[in-house]
């Protein structure tokens, strides 16, 4: 496995995981809408990287866009292969991440939340992508009153936000 999808690479966990899987070797493809990201994250990993490196060429290979949009995603699956090479696995963070807007705006929520993550599995499908992992939140447990939440707890969650992440885990 050499190839890695980050979706939401820009964010602020996304673009740490790009950086700790380029020091371990592999090509990082994002994909972001810019959000909840900054491009300015992904600029500062390629320059660490080929400060650190004296490589010449991105290790990061970036596509602004969104995940809501199948093609989109199609793209970055296509781009690999033209390049001989193979998305072999995804890491999803992508997805909006504020309780209180979700509250305020669930469709929002679940249009992008879960919507977006089943057009990503449909075409890690397509492509024949079967490694993948999903950044969840401890918002899956609602209210939780004991510290720390351990994995197995119930998942009741009590937010929009937390409803749409227990969704995309099921699925």
């Amino acid at each position: 496995m050499r190839n890695i999808l980050i979706t939401g690479g820009a964010g602020f966990i996304g673009s740490h995981a790009c950086l700790e899987l380029l020091e371990s070797g592999y090509r990082i493809y994002v994909i972001d809408s810019l959000e909840n990201g900054s491009f300015e994250s992904i600029s500062r990993i390629n320059k660490f990287f080929k400060e650190k490196n004296k490589i010449s060429d991105n290790k990061v290979k970036f596509f602004k866009a969104d995940i809501r949009n199948k093609n989109n995603l199609k793209i970055i699956f296509e781009d690999a292969i033209s390049n001989n090479q193979k998305i072999d696995a995804v890491i999803h963070f992508a997805g909006l991440k504020a309780v209180s807007e979700s509250q305020e705006n669930p469709l929002k929520y679940w249009e992008y939340n879960v919507l977006g993550s089943i057009n990503l599995f449909e075409v890690m499908e397509v492509y024949n992508c079967k490694n993948l992992v999903f950044s969840s939140s401890a918002s899956v447990y609602g209210e939780a009153h004991i510290s720390p939440i351990k994995e197995d707890n119930f998942l009741i969650p009590s937010s929009v936000y937390g409803k749409t992440k227990k969704t995309v885990e099921e699925i």
